[in-house]
């Protein structure tokens, strides 16, 4: 499901140092604008920050990302992440470090190690993972072994993830299975994700079927999203998810377990005459007369960007 975007107004600010800037503000339930955050990143760095409770600014977030090595089809990154109380106090840092393999026939690993600070600021293992890809066609088949530190001092393997993506120059899927431990300690499917997307006479549809485990040990449709994407001259873009659960908001759950439309997003971006990206998000839900007809479209935000924004 697409993460919800804020509206942003562009500060004026030079972009020698950043590639990217934006400033956020988001409405209240009355209509005002509030302004929220301010965002720039480049450079292998980003930083992030929010108005407080009480009218300031304060850091919200910080990264900054390092490339080790690139050589030899083997490219190491370093990422550095520090995040910020609500007052502003930085927060223990975590330090990423992403080792990523290729090889000729298209085959891959990757190793990702995360050391998360303590309350000392040391920084101390937390997790690792590793994924190895392999390539057969338009096939691509990874498995993931993912570790967590554990209490004895050591690393435990918590979780596997086991994905196949296909693509053509029209289609495009991906089903993804991630194995967790039960309370026996026997890992067990607890999260099928399968997303498929087609492309035809310049319209995007991607269709992301979501299941979850229950309690008879099998996977059973959770959640069901449909996105509709239209790009249109100069740049312009239109997109709509409409999103299925159960039972729209405040509405009881049918006995039979069939979905109902849970809301419609709309997404719209296009470009102004000064060189940014303005993107406009609103939502439909269902009317409270009736679950099969969409309520008024209310604009929900406003996203400003200049500079790389794609």
């Amino acid at each position: 499901m697409r993460t919800l975007v804020l509206i942003a107004i562009l500060l004026p600010a030079p972009l020698a140092a950043f590639q990217r800037q934006t400033a956020t503000t988001i409405r209240d339930i009355n209509g005002h604008v509030i302004d929220w955050s301010r965002s720039s990143s480049g450079d292998g760095r980003s930083s992030e920050t929010v108005q407080t409770l009480n009218g300031r600014r304060a850091p919200l977030e910080q990264v900054q990302e390092k490339v080790l090595k690139n050589e030899g089809g083997v490219r190491i990154l370093e990422r550095i992440r520090t995040r910020y109380d609500q007052d502003g106090r930085p927060l223990p840092p975590e330090k990423t470090v992403i080792e990523t393999a290729t090889r000729p026939d298209g085959s891959s690993t990757e190793k990702t190690t995360v050391w998360r600070g303590d309350l000392n600021g040391q920084l101390r293992p937390a997790e690792r993972s590793v994924t190895e890809s392999t390539k057969s066609g338009d096939a691509v088949n990874s498995q993931t072994s993912i570790e967590r530190a554990s209490i004895n001092g050591g690393f435990d393997l918590a979780e596997r993830h086991s994905a196949r993506e296909t693509s053509t120059k029209t289609d495009s899927e991906r089903d993804e299975l991630i194995y967790t431990r039960d309370a026996n300690g026997q890992f067990i499917e607890s999260v099928r994700t399968v997303t498929r997307s087609r492309t035809q006479n310049g319209e995007t549809e991607t269709r992301v079927d979501e299941y979850e485990a229950v309690t008879t040990g099998s996977l059973k449709l959770a959640r069901q999203s449909v996105a509709r994407t239209v790009k249109g001259p100069g740049g312009a873009e239109r997109q709509e998810i409409d999103v299925f659960g159960p039972a729209a908001p405040g509405r009881p759950i049918p006995d039979d377990g069939s979905f109902s439309l849970r809301e419609r997003q709309v997404y719209t971006s296009r470009q102004s005459p000064d060189g940014s990206t303005v993107q406009v998000f609103a939502i439909q839900r269902p009317s409270l007369s009736s679950s099969k007809v969409l309520g008024p479209l209310q604009t929900i935000s406003e996203t400003v960007c200049r500079g790389k924004c794609n």
